[in-house]
This record gives structure tokens, sequence and C-alpha cells, in this order.
């Protein structure tokens, strides 16, 4: 139960923060400060989402390993804030995906065509926060 509510909840906000074409400017008033990049607490949550994709991807992992592995993923994305339109949003739009399909993992499935997907897909480093030049 409780991993439905965490998929569902992924879903919405994820889905609701990234449908292209969607023009938030009309949904409320605070839509027009959506930040294009994640904060410093988001960008690790992302990372981690990221870094549950990778080695949910690993060659030799069991089907239950990369379930969880893209269960915790998506718990992950699930506390970051919502995204302007942009290359990080659509970068993150993937890693969803990704993060979906190794959830619904089933033992035999051939994990070949996804890792090579990964590797075209925008990198999650569009997400990365600006560096700041330090005070002199």
């Amino acid at each position: 139960m409780r991993k439905l509510i965490v998929t569902a909840a992924v879903a919405v906000g994820v889905f609701t923060a990234a449908a292209p074409g969607v023009s938030h400017a009309s949904a409320s008033p605070h839509s027009a400060a959506l930040a294009k990049r994640p904060d410093r607490a988001d960008w690790e949550e992302v990372m981690a989402a990221a870094h549950m994709r990778r080695i949910g991807l690993a060659r030799h992992r069991t089907a239950h390993f990369r379930s969880y592995a893209g269960e915790l993923g998506l718990s992950e994305l699930a506390t970051i804030h919502p995204l302007a339109p942009g290359r990080c949003r659509e970068a993150l739009r993937y890693l969803y995906g990704n993060l979906l399909d190794l959830e619904n993992a089933e033992p035999g499935e051939n994990w070949t065509p996804l890792r090579r997907l990964v590797a075209r897909e925008p990198s999650i480093r569009a997400c990365a926060p600006r560096r700041t030049k330090p005070a002199p």
C-alpha cells in the first residue's frame, strides 16, 4: 500500500510539474517564481535518485534489487520542489521514467536497451546548482 501511495504521489508531483505545453502561469500566482534548477537540498535528492538508477541498471542485479532501487529513487524524487520548464525538468522526466521501469522489473528482462537509452538521455548535470564566486 505504501508503495502505491509513494508512486502515486511521485506521479502527480513530477508530471504536474513536468507536463509539457501546460502553462503554469495561469495555474497559480506562485508559479511564475518556479526555479529552473533545484536548490542544493533538492539537488542532493536528484543525485540520490540518479544513483539508484545507476545501481539498479548495473549488470547482474536481480529483479527484486532493481525494483527496490527504482522504488527508492522514486521516493527521492517525490520530495523535490516543482521546476520551471527547461533542460533540468526534461532530464528529471527521463529519470522518473527510468525509475518507474526499474520499479516494475520482472525476472528475466533484458536491461541492455534501457542502459543504452539512458546513455543518450539528457544528463541530470543540467540540474546542478550554479557555482557562485567566492567573496573577495
